[in-house]
């Protein structure tokens, strides 16, 4: 059995999902999602909810079965594994560690972020297709979805601001991507793309509407209720090419677009200030990092 601890808002838990996931296929075993980050709330931390049950993945709760105390009872092991019955994986760096991708044990426990996709790319096509709604999140989404549907070459753009920028913690170490990309970014579009329609993502619309110069034919996505944020995730994932922040949110919403030839414009410098991060393993190689 795999046992991913599943924490962060939803970028997060789709690489904590991923990862696990790709291990239980490898293992065929199943897989279990310990939620227990979701009980409290943390001074440091932005407030979050788990959004997977949105999605059509195959999970247990880890809270719900035996397997908790198992859980339990390996820290009161050396270094909480006792391989080949028990494996505690806890990420050692942000770049990607090789043992986590060849991992084998009864059960293995999986506590870290996983941000590559070299964790899962093995079973990319599965997890593209699991990762579809089960839910509408937002009364707008259908609405939206169809206008992407009738749109010949819809792009989206994902502007992040918000704790990027109000967090006293997250300001310093993310910080908000600047003007300067976002004006490179729709340079570059327009060089590569013919007539592109551009659907723009935000926590702060209004300031995009003030700053950026776009297109006249650019669309503001507006979703609203506790969910939008996976409405907007999945919207973003059915345009055909994008511009991403340095966000994991909208990572994913240019990951989960299948199409080969589409056009994701990425910001070289992921991190304002982390200087032991390595991204090398961060961005898929197809992506343009400007």
């Amino acid at each position: 059995m795999i046992i991913s601890r599943i924490t962060s808002g939803l970028g997060n838990q789709l690489f904590q999902y991923a990862a696990a996931r790709q291990l239980s296929l490898k293992n065929h075993t199943e897989l279990y999602l310990d939620l227990s980050y979701y009980r409290y709330q943390y001074e440091t931390d932005t407030p979050r909810v788990f959004k997977l049950s949105h999605f059509s993945i195959p999970y247990r709760e880890l809270q719900d079965s035996f397997v908790q105390y198992l859980s339990k009872a390996t820290k009161l092991l050396p270094n909480r594994s006792l391989p080949p019955l028990c494996l505690f994986l806890k990420e050692k760096h942000f770049h990607v560690d090789e043992s986590v991708l060849t991992a084998r044990a009864r059960c293995i426990t999986l506590d870290g972020f996983w941000q590559s996709e070299t964790y899962f790319c093995g079973s990319a096509e599965i997890i593209r297709r699991e990762l579809t709604l089960s839910t509408i999140p937002s009364p707008e989404f259908n609405g939206y979805a169809a206008q992407i549907a009738g749109t010949p070459v819809p792009v989206s753009m994902h502007v992040r601001r918000g704790d990027y920028v109000n967090h006293p913690e997250f300001s310093k170490t993310f910080g908000f991507v600047g003007i300067d990309y976002y004006t490179q970014a729709l340079e570059q579009l327009q060089t590569q793309v013919d007539n592109p329609t551009l659907f723009v993502f935000s926590d702060d619309k209004e300031w995009v509407r003030q700053n950026l110069v776009l297109p006249t034919n650019t669309v503001f996505v507006e979703n609203s209720g506790p969910d939008s944020d996976v409405a907007d995730l999945v919207l973003m994932s059915r345009c055909y090419h994008h511009i991403i922040a340095n966000s994991s949110f909208s990572w994913w919403g240019a990951w989960l677009n299948p199409r080969e030839n589409k056009l994701v414009i990425t910001p070289k410098q992921w991190y304002k200030k982390q200087p032991t991060w390595n991204t090398k393993d961060l961005l898929p190689a197809a992506w343009l990092a400007i």
